[in-house]
């Protein structure tokens, strides 16, 4: 499911999904110059992995987050919830 758009000169979209196995699958896909002036490519695409057993600890940090943030909440900030937290996690990408 998309949960974020923003198109233009700077792309980006943001799903979520569960896989088979109760995994909580956050992805995000960004297009444009900034991106190509970064990674030498006008395509990202990124993935962090949630085990079914880490998903309750890291949606208490996200509601803490959310509800005591004035901004949108970003991929970068569910990214940094896992690390700052030790809370289990794979973090992927493609270029």
């Amino acid at each position: 499911m998309e949960i974020y758009r923003n198109e233009g000169t700077e792309f980006t979209s943001i799903n979520v999904d569960f896989l088979d196995d109760g995994t909580l699958k956050i992805s995000g896909h960004d297009m444009g110059p900034f991106v190509e002036e970064f990674w030498g490519d006008d395509d990202y695409e990124y993935w962090l992995f949630i085990p079914e057993k880490s998903i309750n600890l890291f949606i208490s940090h996200l509601m803490k987050l959310s509800f005591n943030n004035g901004n949108s909440v970003t991929f970068g900030d569910c990214k940094k919830i896992l690390e700052d937290n030790s809370i289990e996690h794979t973090f992927d990408f493609w270029v």
